[in-house]
């Protein structure tokens, strides 16, 4: 992160990038005015590349990648490039996202073009300004590793730059051809990396300053109840306790130790007003979801005549799902510094979302924007959790009332006690094949919270309800997709993939059902609804033949497969799977993945680690994960009792890159949702079993042998 001084030392002799309605164009920095920095750069005397990125690392290597961008239009030798986190302002915004904002797996492909912009301009000043000072024609000089040089002399970048800075910047710079590239398509050491491994790397829970006091929140047992009242005398009575006090989600703790806090919240007594949702455990939510499923909803897209094809049909599928509520299961819990006086607020936090931040913390403290600094640290996982900020919120209003620096920390309970989970949800499907088995109806209907809603962007569609469905790339003549909204007060927000994750599982596991109905292989039959997409079939290819499809498995007893379309990208999935009778453990053995992102990669290596997280990360939420309810509110508070895999479950994973003509796409979020159907496809084919819930326990699997 970067503080303000050092801000203003980097951007008086920087270089912005700056989005305008029309497109984009460079300034100095001295030349801002009313434009929108979305990037800043600045070149050392010792030769040092320094960038402000408004993208949060959350160990997807967002900052090695953007970084690279810029290094290798400029041609600057990767050991001394550094990156600093961007402070959070509206200077900063992504107008593609239309804030600051870590997310939708859109860091690379919505920065790309500009910072390729940003380091070729760099260079052609550089290359101005030495040709000036030698006079020598720019043409005669070659720029490389740092350095100008005419082939007898030359001088460091850093010793041009105070002067390249004073030149006008180039309107249109020569940007090089992609067989120049030094590191776009190859890939450098990760930039965070050292000082992650040295111990140096800050992130939310690392953060100290100067007479920083602790604090704690108890919060409501169930969603929806509210502080009715509250008993402190005991917990006043602790020594290091400094104050007890109610706040917008429960009532606060503050402490000179982390420790105290803890102690004190132990004694505190709170009396909570009834929550709509008392009496509401797993069976009761099963089955509200289910009566919900039964009402009308809004008509995301309609195609054809799907009931009369249906109903005339003699091959017909249908299948009903009920998939639960998932938690993010970051590594570090929230975290948040926050310290505000009469005058200023500081915050230092791990977030995915910097516009959101500074908007809660002028909300509570009623502080200008000018007024406010907030700090991004490393993030120790995000997967969307941290998108929501709701704990810089009450960190902002504890640290308001106790006038002191506070830092807020969520024990691993606090943090699913808070909610804000991939929703729970319900689907209807059904399908019709014709006397060929080609699919020729599709019913889609959700019963599911509206995520998009909770983020305060209402609308009658929840995008996020329908995503991976309402735009799939199978073509079908007959199609009905319908959304129920399901409104309770559970808190939802985005999990990494957002509705890809369960619609992908419902619908590529509905399909290989059709598949079995038809007596269609699973694979041929994608191929025929994806005959005018050629990347989707590349991918469904080429994974096909790198894990042997239609041949013995290697290591397991049934093969499975999945495709899908999500953030821009194509992916497919084969997964190799053996199940024990005897106990119901589901084994998944191997994973083979074809990406295609589109015909740019800019690190392989990111790539390749990314989509296997998401493969772990999906396989996980389809074998253990889901968020228990009693009557009395959510019961899987830790890792005892909200399992997730382990590193000796985890699967031998392949990744292959298939580069496919068009826009670049998403890394981060796309390799998940087609693992699990892959698994359950699987299973039904290898053992005849359809999966209709998650997560694969085994209990329910042997309740289904």
């Amino acid at each position: 992160m970067i503080d303000r001084r050092e801000f203003l030392k980097v951007g008086s002799l920087g270089i912005g990038i700056f989005l305008i309605p029309n497109g984009f164009r460079l300034l100095k920095a001295s030349e801002v005015s009313q434009l929108q920095p979305v990037l800043w750069a600045s070149i050392t005397k010792d030769n040092y590349l320094t960038l402000l990125i408004n993208k949060s690392e959350m160990g997807q290597g967002v900052y090695t990648g953007l970084a690279m961008i810029v290094a290798d239009e400029l041609d600057f030798p990767w050991k001394r490039v550094k990156v600093r986190s961007a402070p959070a302002g509206n200077v900063y915004i992504d107008k593609k996202m239309g804030a600051q904002l870590t997310g939708g797996s859109t860091s690379v492909r919505n920065m790309y073009e500009f910072l390729r912009l940003l380091g070729a301009s760099m260079k052609d000043m550089l290359l101005t300004s030495a040709s000036k000072e030698w006079k020598v024609p720019k043409d005669k000089l070659v720029a490389h590793a740092g350095y100008i040089t005419d082939g007898k002399k030359k001088l460091s970048y850093g010793e041009l730059w105070e002067k390249a800075i004073k030149l006008p910047v180039p309107k249109n710079p020569k940007l090089k051809d992609p067989s120049e590239f030094v590191y776009i398509g190859k890939g450098v050491p990760r930039i965070d990396t050292p000082d992650k491994v040295e111990g140096k790397a800050v992130f939310g829970i690392d953060v100290r300053v100067k007479d920083m006091v602790y604090a704690v929140v108890e919060r409501p047992p169930y969603f929806g109840a509210k502080v009715k009242s509250y008993d402190a005398s005991l917990t006043k009575q602790l020594s290091g306790v400094l104050d007890v006090f109610p706040v917008s989600s429960g009532v606060a703790v503050c402490a000179k130790t982390f420790e105290s806090a803890l102690s004190g919240r132990e004694k505190l007594r709170v009396e909570w007003t009834q929550s709509p949702l008392d009496g509401f455990d797993d069976d009761k939510l099963y089955s509200y979801y289910l009566e919900m499923l039964k009402k009308s909803g809004a008509i995301a897209r309609r195609d054809g005549d799907p009931e009369g094809k249906l109903a005339s049909s003699g091959i017909k599928v249908e299948s009903l799902y009920v998939l639960p509520y998932l938690y993010h299961a970051t590594m570090e819990p929230m975290a948040c510094v926050a310290d505000v006086r009469d005058d200023r607020c500081i915050v230092y936090a791990p977030i995915q979302a910097q516009t959101w931040a500074l908007k809660v913390a002028k909300e509570v403290t009623g502080l200008p924007e000018d007024k406010i600094e907030v700090y991004t640290t490393y993030l120790g996982g995000g997967f969307g959790r941290k998108s929501n900020v709701e704990f810089v919120r009450e960190a902002v209003e504890i640290s308001k009332k106790i006038k002191k620096p506070v830092k807020l920390i969520y024990t691993r309970e606090d943090d699913v006690k808070s909610g804000w989970y991939r929703p729970m949800n319900a689907t209807l499907l059904k399908g019709a094949l014709d006397e060929r088995g080609k699919l020729i109806a599709l019913y889609h209907k959700i019963a599911v919270p509206a995520v998009f809603e909770w983020a305060g962007r209402p609308s009658k569609i929840d995008r996020a309800a329908v995503e991976g469905i309402e735009n799939m790339f199978y073509e079908i003549p007959n199609v009905h997709v319908e959304f129920v909204k399901v409104d309770l007060p559970i808190p939802v927000w985005f999990w990494r993939s957002v509705g890809s994750t369960h619609n992908a599982f419902t619908l590529e596991t509905f399909i290989d059902r059709l598949a079995r109905a038809g007596k269609r292989d699973p694979v041929d039959l994608r191929l025929e609804m994806l005959k005018n997409h050629e990347r989707a079939q590349k991918v469904i290819e080429v994974v096909a033949q790198k894990a042997g499809w239609g041949k013995k498995p290697k290591y397991g007893e049934a093969m499975g497969m999945a495709y899908h379309f999500s953030f821009g990208s194509h992916v497919a999935q084969v997964v190799e799977v053996s199940l024990n009778k005897e106990t119901g453990q589901v084994k998944v053995h191997r994973v083979v993945c074809a990406i295609d992102i589109g015909p740019v990669v800019v690190h392989p290596d990111l790539l390749i680690s990314q989509v296997e997280s998401a493969i772990n990360m999906g396989l996980s939420a389809a074998l253990k994960e889901r968020v228990s309810f009693s009557k009395n509110g959510p019961q899987s508070l830790n890792f005892d009792t909200y399992p997730l895999l382990t590193m000796a479950e985890s699967p031998q994973v392949e990744v292959h890159i298939v580069k496919g003509e068009g826009p670049m796409g998403g890394v981060g979020e796309p390799g998940l949702p087609p693992v699990a159907p892959a698994v359950a496809n699987a299973l039904l084919w290898g053992y005849g079993i359809e999966i209709n819930k998650l997560p694969m326990t085994p209990e329910y699997v042997k309740s289904l042998l």
